[in-house]
């Protein structure tokens, strides 16, 4: 029996934000004077990279409906990627990261998300026929953390199974995003031992 062939190969549903580096290499953040700007987020990035590699990936996610949101869409649509489920949240704004690289061991980074839009994805944002046109299915662990978005990554994989896509999953284990440290000093998305996402091990089955 011929498989059915799927329009999409991979859906990224999760953490999408603009990244903002700074340009002083080795300068601490209190001394950086010029960023850069760059389509960031865990599942932003791989939408963005599989489509790079030309792979047809879609965006599952949130943006503000503000400037960076549109940066965020039109990145990924210049590079092919598809933003039909990429919403635009008129209530919240745009998730942003502020980062540098003061060495080979410290990259300080702060990251603005208080309620912002990729954290505002509900189960009533999961499309069944969208899904069912995927291969398969990307999430991020940072929406485990929520009960909101964690509803709707578990919607998304009972769709997922429902239609035979693979399931992948990045832990995108950022301590500051679980409330397991302060906002002001993270260093490095590894520089805690992961001790609460056991939420991540709840959809293992799924």
């Amino acid at each position: 029996m011929v498989s059915q062939q799927k329009p999409l190969d991979v859906i990224c549903l999760g953490r999408i934000a603009v990244d903002f580096y700074a340009q002083q290499i080795g300068a601490r953040l209190e001394d950086a004077s010029t960023f850069a700007k760059y389509l960031g987020g865990s599942s932003g990035n791989v939408a963005y990279g599989t489509a790079i590699q030309g792979l047809k990936s879609g965006m599952l996610a949130r943006v503000g409906d503000e400037h960076m949101g549109r940066f965020l869409r039109e990145e990924l649509q210049r590079v092919g990627a598809d933003t039909r489920c990429l919403i635009t949240d008129k209530q919240r704004l745009t998730g942003l990261v502020i980062l540098g690289i003061k060495d080979q061991e410290t990259f300080p980074l702060i990251f603005y998300r208080d309620n912002c839009a990729d954290m505002a994805l509900t189960p009533e944002d999961i499309d069944e026929s969208y899904i069912a046109s995927s291969r398969a299915l990307a999430i991020t662990g940072t929406h485990l953390s929520h009960p909101n978005t964690r509803a709707a990554v578990l919607q998304a994989l009972e769709y997922a199974q429902r239609h035979g896509l693979r399931k992948a999953l990045d832990i995108d284990y950022r301590p500051v995003l679980w409330g397991l440290t302060s906002l002001g000093t993270v260093k490095r998305a590894l520089s805690h031992p992961i001790r609460s996402p056991r939420a991540a091990g709840s959809v293992a089955p799924l």
